[in-house]
């Protein structure tokens, strides 16, 4: 007969296969069916301790809570938050609370695109002119927005919050990058109609090389859906006035 796996050995086993993925103690608890939960508790600090895994307080892939995760690999993202925040403040309904919404978004990125990236990193927007973009890839080639409106009570499009979403679509169009997105995590009103669709139609015309996605959050990180509601386009001011120039 093979040698019976320790608990210590299963989760590092799970996590180094779940690669930038974190789980809470519960979670792995669960998957792992290690109980009493308490034995995960110590077995992830004991390993936290010598460096085998990371161990702090984030967004879980599996449950979407904000609580300390477990995982294995380079610390891409920074905690949105050093206080305890509750569940019922991070998820209202089937929505992420708009922190909690760009940690989420944060982690689809790197397992996307597998680089890096910083949260609130400021970029050169014009003559001694900085603005903080929400998230910056390490090498500066993807830039990223988020944002997390909903229809009006009474079903009206939110055109007083949108007009931030503009102001970050100037600045989106200042800089140089390979991918410029600006991700709404989506809301449907009795119609049925996507909010973010109706952005693109109402502003299509000046998001120029701007990558628009509808993201919607699913039970975990991997069965969050996340559509391309508009695909970067040139830059209008480029095609006008830079036509012909050397």
């Amino acid at each position: 007969m093979g040698e019976v796996m320790s608990n210590k050995d299963k989760i590092l086993n799970f996590l180094k296969s779940k690669k930038g993925l974190r789980y809470c103690d519960d979670c792995l608890s669960k998957i792992l069916k290690i109980t009493p939960r308490q034995q995960i508790n110590q077995i992830c600090r004991m390993l936290s301790e010598r460096g085998r895994i990371n161990r702090e307080r984030g967004l879980c892939s599996q449950c979407s809570k904000y609580k300390l995760v477990n995982w294995v690999g380079e610390s891409n993202i920074t905690s949105f938050r050093d206080r305890e925040v509750s569940s019922q403040e991070l998820i209202r309904g089937k929505r992420l609370h708009y922190r909690a919404f760009e940690d989420r978004v944060a982690n689809y990125l790197y397992n996307k695109f597998n680089k890096k990236f910083y949260r609130e990193k400021s970029l050169k927007v014009g003559p001694n002119t900085y603005h903080k973009f929400d998230m910056v890839s390490e090498d500066g080639d993807i830039v990223v927005e988020c944002k997390s409106y909903k229809w009006t009570e009474s079903g009206n499009f939110p055109s007083a919050k949108i007009s931030t979403a503009i102001e970050d679509v100037f600045y989106l169009t200042r800089i140089k990058a390979k991918k410029k997105i600006l991700v709404f995590q989506d809301d449907f009103n009795s119609k049925g109609e996507s909010l973010v669709d109706v952005f693109v139609r109402r502003y299509d015309g000046i998001l120029d090389d701007i990558e628009v996605w509808a993201y919607n959050v699913g039970e975990s990180l991997e069965k969050d859906h996340v559509r391309i509601a508009r695909k970067p386009k040139d830059s209008w001011y480029k095609k006008i006035y830079c036509y012909g120039m050397s």
